[in-house]
Order: C-alpha cells, then sequence, then structure tokens
C-alpha cells in the first residue's frame, strides 16, 4: 500500500500566502501565461489573480507553489 502525505491545512494556508505574496510581487517580472502551461492550469487563472483579485482555488496552490520554489531556487543542477 502506497502512504501518501497529505499537507495540513495549516502548511497549505502558509503556502497560499506565499504564493498570493510572491505573485502580487513578481507579476511584472514572470512570464504568467508559461507557469499556468507548466501546471496544466486554466488559462487566464494566475492573470485572474493578480488584476482582479479573484481567489484561486486550493487544488492550483500546491502546483504553484512547486514552480515558483523551483524558479527561485538558484542551486545549480
Amino acid at each position: 500500500m502506497i502512504s501518501v502525505e497529505l499537507a495540513s491545512p495549516k502548511k497549505r494556508q502558509n503556502n497560499r500566502k506565499r504564493v498570493e505574496k510572491w505573485l502580487i510581487k513578481n507579476h511584472r517580472y514572470i512570464n504568467i501565461t508559461a507557469i499556468e502551461k507548466e501546471i496544466s492550469a486554466p488559462k487566464g487563472l494566475v492573470q485572474k489573480f493578480v488584476k482582479y483579485d479573484k481567489k484561486i482555488n486550493d487544488k492550483w496552490i500546491e502546483p504553484l507553489y512547486g514552480v515558483i520554489k523551483t524558479f527561485t531556487s538558484f542551486t545549480v543542477r
């Protein structure tokens, strides 16, 4: 049996805050469409959040967090 670890509600809330804060701060410098394509999100998901303050669905927060985390880490692979 495979054990799947689910993120705790508090961790999910912290990730949401981090993602939202980062997107608001850096939306001018990123290619929003490329990030949406990377996680197979609906077109305009991030744009609607940034421009119209529309809430991002919970299921997209973790994939966005993962992309932003890899995007912002400057480690050599």
